[in-house]
């Protein structure tokens, strides 16, 4: 998860998002080498025990319908969700693997609403992994749990803020947020095209 340099005008067109918004998509995506990895079913179990941060914004996706089923996908899958450093660049993956989502612990300060929105996008990647959708579907199954993962994302986001988005936007990581969510409303054709394109190399390898 990178952060962009500035964030995006809100009347930008779609060809003009391409120099921003492009590294905002590969910034929110996982890390699909992990997704790639192999699938292991685990017992339905409880859920790990998790940091009280993330319990809240687990609660936070229970109560949105675009995000409500994911907590069940977590719990019987023992999915865990940690803070932790990560390399330079990558803020935020998913590894089937080890069905633990990472979050980079430079946003253990940031909002509920938005750590929500963060395992939102990951937490998508373990329902397609899980589900068997990722090792059957090659490329094409890779780029379309892209698509997925920022559309859920989006959804929620507007659930929270409506089409305003968030207005005290004060990191980047927010902002880049509200660009998804209002490009997911006025265009998102233009969004799963744009995510489509961003992401056909990567999901090729």
């Amino acid at each position: 998860m990178r952060l962009l340099a500035r964030p995006l005008p809100s009347k930008t067109s779609v060809r003009g998002l391409f120099p921003g918004l492009r590294r905002v998509i590969v910034a929110l995506g996982a890390v699909m080498a992990a997704v790639l990895a192999p699938n292991a079913q685990v017992g339905a179990e409880d859920l790990p025990a998790y940091d009280p941060r993330i319990q809240t914004a687990l609660t936070l996706l229970d109560a949105s319908l675009a995000t409500n089923q994911l907590r069940g996908v977590l719990a019987s899958n023992q999915v865990d969700i940690r803070f932790q450093p990560m390399p330079p660049g990558v803020y935020a993956r998913y590894s089937v693997a080890r069905h633990v989502i990472e979050i980079d612990d430079r946003w253990i300060d940031s909002d509920d609403i938005t750590l929500a929105a963060v395992i939102s996008h990951e937490a998508t990647h373990a329902q397609d992994a899980v589900s068997g959708f990722l090792s059957s579907g090659g490329s094409s199954a890779c780029i379309d749990s892209e698509v997925r993962a920022f559309r859920t994302s989006a959804l929620f986001w507007i659930g929270q803020y409506g089409s305003t988005g968030k207005l005290n936007a004060l990191s980047e990581l927010d902002r880049q947020l509200n660009s998804i969510a209002d490009r997911q409303l006025r265009d998102p054709q233009g969004l799963e095209a744009l995510v489509r394109q961003t992401y056909s190399q990567q999901c090729n390898h």
